[in-house]
């Protein structure tokens, strides 16, 4: 028996099975991404069909701009940092903090962003343009213009979506 034979042929099994195995990790690592993905998506729905934000969101739909004529309203979102703020006074905010935080996970790539874009795009793209006054006068009152910069990325990614969908 040629010991160099047999040993060139282990060597080539063992590789084969390291190459299998490798690939088998991989494509499980992807799979799990892609659960852990859908899992978020999937929470991040329900988050938008919560109770208290579709309150939040009738208010920038229907009242918000009303409210904003008024130079008290205002003045608070002025002085205000986002947090510091009666959700009940200025639900707004409350819009604006849940599509920060889909922005931020949309941009990481922790969501699928074209289901959920499927799912929110013209939600997103009508908010934002509601609320783009009270985003402008709280950058210029915070001297920070990226404050609220996940909430105008998520809108970018909208924008993209119904671009997309007119063709």
């Amino acid at each position: 028996m040629d010991w160099n034979a047999l040993s060139a042929i282990g060597t080539a099994v063992s590789a084969a099975v390291i190459l299998i195995g490798g690939t088998v990790a991989v494509y499980q690592l992807r799979e799990a991404r892609r659960a852990a993905q859908f899992d978020a998506t999937q929470r991040m729905v329900d988050r938008m069909l919560d109770p208290v934000f579709i309150r939040a969101l009738h208010f920038v739909m229907d009242d918000l701009s009303s409210r904003m004529e008024d130079a008290e309203y205002r003045s608070e979102l002025e002085k205000s940092r986002g947090w510091d703020v009666d959700p009940a006074r200025h639900p707004e905010l409350v819009v604006l903090a849940r599509l920060e935080e889909i922005g931020i996970y949309l941009r990481h790539r922790l969501l699928f962003g074209d289901a959920l874009l499927d799912f929110n795009a013209e939600m997103i793209l009508q908010s934002w343009e509601r609320l783009r006054d009270v985003v402008n006068l709280m950058r210029t009152s915070h001297r920070n213009p990226g404050v609220w910069s996940n909430t105008e990325f998520l809108y970018e990614q909208a924008t993209l979506v119904r671009r997309s969908r007119r063709i």
